[in-house]
C-alpha cells in the first residue's frame, strides 16, 4: 500500500486481519480499516492534571506563561492566532482527474476529515475555509506567539509545534499520566499556547496534532505550517508550502492511501503553484506521514544548506526544509516527489512560470 514495505512481524500482529498500525487507548487500531474516534475518546482515562485544572477552572495559561506573554505585550513583539480543529466534509480529488495524463481516477477521494482553521480575535468569524495544510502560523525572531486553540472535534487533540522555542507545559502532547492541559484539549474546551522565537529558532516548521489519538487526527489532516523568519528579514516574492503526506484507510474509511500534496491527489487537484520571471520563489516543503519522499521539481535548482547545489532532497517524517531561488525558467514544470510509487499515486502538481 502507498508503497511501503511491511516486516513479518507486522504481518503476524495483525493475525490476518489487517496490518496492526498501534494501540490506543488499550484498543488495537488497524491500518486498513477506519477508526472509530467517538469510542476511543470514551475509553481514555483523563490525565491528572487535566482533571484538576477543569475542577479548579483555572485559566489554561500558566502563570510563567503569564510573564512571557506581559513581556511581548511591553515590547510589542506578540503575535497571536485563533485556530479550531473542526470536522470537514473532504474530497482529496475534486476533479477526479490526473492532471498528467488526462485520465480519470477511479480511486475515491470523500471523507470526514480534520483541518484546522483560522479564525478572528475571539473567534468571532472565520478567516477562510478550513483547509489542509492548516494556517501558516508566522513570526519573526524576538516575537512571542500566542494561539488560541479550540477543539471541535469528537476526540481530545491538540497544536504541537516543532521548530519554536516552549516551556514543557506549552508542549501540547500527550504524556500519559504526565500530561498537561495543553496535551488533552477535549471536545468543546480551549487552551491558550504560548511559544517564544527566540535566536536560533529561524527555519521551515510545523505544527500537528500531537494528542492522546495520534496519528489519527494527523492523517484526517491536522497539520500545518510554521515559518520563524530572522529578525528585519524580507519574505521572499512567492512562497509555497508543499506537505508531502498520506490519507491512511485508518482514517479515513476508504480502500486504500491516498497519497497527497497538500490534501489533494493528482495534478489539477494538487496546488498549481505560479511565478513570473524575475521572482525570488520559496518552496516551504515538509513531509508528514510514514513515509520517506524526495522534492524534486523541473528545470530548477538550489543551494542546499551546505552549499551544494542540488535539485532534489529527500525529507522523511517531521522534516522540513526550504528551496529558494531566483526564477529564471520560464515554462509548465512539474513537481513531485521522486519515490515513484508515490509519484504515479497522486503525490505530483503544475508549477507555472511567466
Amino acid at each position: 500500500m502507498g508503497g511501503r514495505d511491511y516486516d513479518r512481524r507486522q504481518f503476524l500482529a495483525a493475525g490476518g486481519g489487517g496490518l496492526l498500525l498501534c494501540t490506543l487507548g488499550g484498543q488495537q487500531i488497524y491500518s486498513d480499516r477506519e477508526a472509530d474516534v467517538s469510542a476511543l475518546a470514551s475509553d481514555l482515562e483523563v490525565p491528572p492534571k487535566v482533571a484538576a485544572a477543569q475542577r479548579s477552572g483555572a485559566t489554561p495559561v500558566s502563570g510563567e506563561s503569564e510573564a512571557v506573554l506581559a513581556a511581548a505585550r511591553a515590547d510589542g513583539s506578540r503575535r497571536e492566532y485563533w485556530i479550531k480543529a473542526e470536522q470537514v466534509k473532504w474530497n482529496a480529488l475534486p476533479r477526479q482527474r490526473d492532471g498528467m495524463t488526462n485520465k480519470k481516477v477511479k480511486t475515491k477521494g470523500k471523507f470526514q476529515a480534520y483541518a484546522y482553521r483560522g479564525y478572528t480575535q475571539g473567534f468571532a468569524q472565520p478567516i477562510a475555509k478550513a483547509s489542509i495544510p492548516g494556517p501558516v502560523i508566522e513570526a519573526y525572531v524576538g516575537d512571542t506567539v500566542v494561539v488560541n486553540f479550540r477543539n471541535e472535534t469528537p476526540g481530545p487533540v491538540t497544536i504541537h509545534p516543532h521548530g519554536i522555542q516552549y516551556s514543557a507545559d506549552m508542549d501540547g502532547a500527550y504524556k500519559g499520566k504526565f500530561t498537561e492541559p495543553g496535551g488533552f484539549v477535549q471536545p468543546g474546551e480551549e487552551f491558550q499556547y504560548t511559544w517564544e522565537a527566540v535566536p536560533g529558532t529561524e527555519g521551515t516548521w510545523l505544527y500537528h496534532d500531537h494528542g492522546p489519538l495520534d496519528p489519527v487526527p494527523l492523517y484526517k489532516g491536522l497539520f500545518g505550517p510554521m515559518i520563524v523568519r530572522p529578525a528585519g528579514s524580507t519574505p521572499p516574492d512567492k512562497e509555497f508550502w508543499c506537505f508531502f503526506h498520506s490519507f491512511q484507510p485508518v482514517a479515513t474509511g476508504l480502500d486504500v492511501p491516498i497519497e497527497c500534496i497538500n490534501g489533494r491527489s493528482y495534478a489539477g487537484n494538487t496546488p498549481t503553484f505560479k511565478s513570473n520571471v524575475g521572482d525570488r520563489v520559496a518552496f516551504h516543503v515538509v513531509a508528514l506521514d510514514d513515509d520517506f519522499h524526495t522534492f524534486h521539481i523541473h528545470g530548477h535548482r538550489w543551494q542546499d544548506a551546505d552549499g551544494t547545489i542540488i535539485d532534489t532532497k529527500t525529507v522523511g517524517p517531521g522534516d522540513s526544509f526550504t528551496a529558494e531561488f531566483t526564477e529564471n525558467n520560464p515554462g509548465r514544470w512539474f513537481y513531485h516527489c521522486h519515490v515513484f510509487s508515490h509519484l504515479h499515486q497522486g503525490m505530483n502538481g503544475w508549477y507555472l512560470v511567466e
